[in-house]
């Protein structure tokens, strides 16, 4: 059996943000996505909750904020919290930053009569009436 890795043996981590993002992990080998909210971000990792189904040493795929998927590698998993390495540095600024949405066309006002559509007066007009 291995030794299981100490703080010193990890190398050191990037500076952290705090932040409250969402996410999307997949794992490899099956089952369907699962959304995470992210703690604290940096160019090299994350701190996510929900981690009841990581495991440490897992391969993942984990999306965040408006960035595209990246590979991930769960480190450490205590309390429902997971520590998260990307396998390729990311920007945290771009991750933060909201999806440019344009906002919908008002739709034309169409003006349509009706008249009368309640009581005595809709059958005012009527050539039935007497």
């Amino acid at each position: 059996m291995g030794e299981a890795a100490t703080h010193d043996s990890l190398p050191p981590r990037m500076p952290r943000q705090q932040v409250l993002l969402g996410a999307e992990i997949c794992g490899f080998g099956g089952g369907g996505p699962t959304k995470h909210r992210v703690k604290d971000l940096s160019v090299s990792g994350a701190k996510v909750d929900r981690a009841g189904m990581l495991r440490p040493g897992a391969t993942v795929l984990v999306s965040v904020g408006v960035l595209k998927a990246v590979g991930a590698t769960v480190i450490w998993v205590k309390d429902d919290l997971a520590g998260l390495r990307f396998a390729e540095l990311i920007d945290p600024d771009a991750a933060r930053s909201k999806a440019i949405i344009a906002p919908p066309k008002p739709r034309p006002a169409v003006a349509v009569d009706r008249g009368a559509t309640a009581g005595w007066i809709q059958d005012l007009n009527s050539p039935y009436r007497r």
